[in-house]
């Protein structure tokens, strides 16, 4: 009985570092969370979903539905304030555009390989009243991202 209870403390208290590992990871990938979005001036309110296309891509061109791997960065668009980026983790992300904001998934079709563009969503189209717990969006947000599409595909 000692033996098994010896084996179970072991396995929690090895979660329990694991479980730190991760939190200590994830405090070291806000460096942007929190600062101004780049070339970017608040905006107090956006009546419809805009994109502006900083660098046009030379890639295959996204079709709804499409899965993207991209890097992004979000900010709170009445603030500028940053509250994500893939940019800090090194990582880019890859997701289905039937799987996200429709912001994303009415804004990113079109996008060719290699561009960059800039959505201003509304909050209709975002998040709307319920933004995701520990976001730091606001309820209604109107939220702006930088989109640098890398790939289209998994």
């Amino acid at each position: 009985m000692i033996v098994w209870q010896t084996v179970q403390d072991n396995k929690a208290k090895n979660a329990q570092k694991e479980l730190l590992k991760t939190e200590k990871k994830v405090d070291n990938t806000n460096k942007l969370e929190g600062k101004q979005l780049e070339n970017f001036t608040p905006i107090a309110s956006i009546p419809e979903l805009q994109k502006v296309d900083s660098k046009a891509g030379t890639g295959k061109e996204v079709k709804a539905g499409d899965t993207v791997t991209v890097n992004y960065t979000g900010a709170v668009a009445s603030t500028g304030k940053i509250f994500q980026s893939s940019l800090d983790s090194g990582q880019p992300v890859s997701f289905p555009l039937n799987g996200v904001i429709a912001g994303w998934s009415q804004g990113i079709p079109g996008m060719k390989e290699g561009g960059t563009r800039r959505l201003l969503i509304p909050s209709a189209l975002a998040y709307g009243s319920s933004p995701p717990p520990s976001s730091g969006i606001p309820a209604n947000a109107d939220l702006v991202f930088d989109v640098t599409l890398i790939k289209i595909g998994k």
